[in-house]
């Protein structure tokens, strides 16, 4: 999550990328603490909730390069702008889209692998069909997707930290 009083919302511009090994998806969890995953191609726009969603990439880039534009917007003239209710009319947030089932393969990331009940949650749900509820299911889901300490000789192994 990034500083509230600065970042009411985000948006990655992806300007180029290119000799990736497989997708390097963004990963955003959503009001329900449901993980969605979204591959970006050149000129692909991700627009998200920066102050309220945890987002991020987990893995590590698997070859090539890859070149994003960030930007951030909050309302000006209201530091406390936060603190408030929605406006009246504001959408409630996507909490409930019923059950949800991997359709698709485990790797097939913005291609609709989980379908659930309600269609408005998108293509972007992940494939791990992962919900996390505390900063552990975050760092499990971290050490499921990042380089092996077995790698680095020097590294400190998860039970020793």
């Amino acid at each position: 999550v990034d500083r509230i009083t600065t970042h009411a919302v985000s948006l990655i511009v992806n300007v180029a990328q290119g000799n990736l090994t497989e997708p390097w998806t963004v990963e955003v969890y959503d009001h329900a603490n449901r993980l969605h995953e979204v591959v970006m191609e050149p000129g692909t726009i991700v627009y998200y909730e920066s102050a309220k969603a945890l987002h991020g990439r987990n893995s590590p880039l698997a070859g090539g390069f890859y070149a994003n534009l960030f930007t951030h917007y909050r309302p000006i003239g209201d530091p406390n702008w936060y603190m408030k209710d929605n406006p009246e009319g504001t959408p409630v947030p996507l909490l409930d889209v019923g059950t949800c089932v991997l359709v698709g393969k485990p790797n097939e990331y913005s291609q609709g692998a989980v379908k659930c009940e309600n269609d408005a949650i998108g293509p972007h749900l992940s494939p791990k069909m992962i919900t996390a509820t505390s900063g552990d299911d975050l760092y499990d889901l971290w050490l499921s997707v990042g380089p092996s300490f077995e790698d680095d000789e020097n590294a400190v192994a998860s039970d020793e930290l």
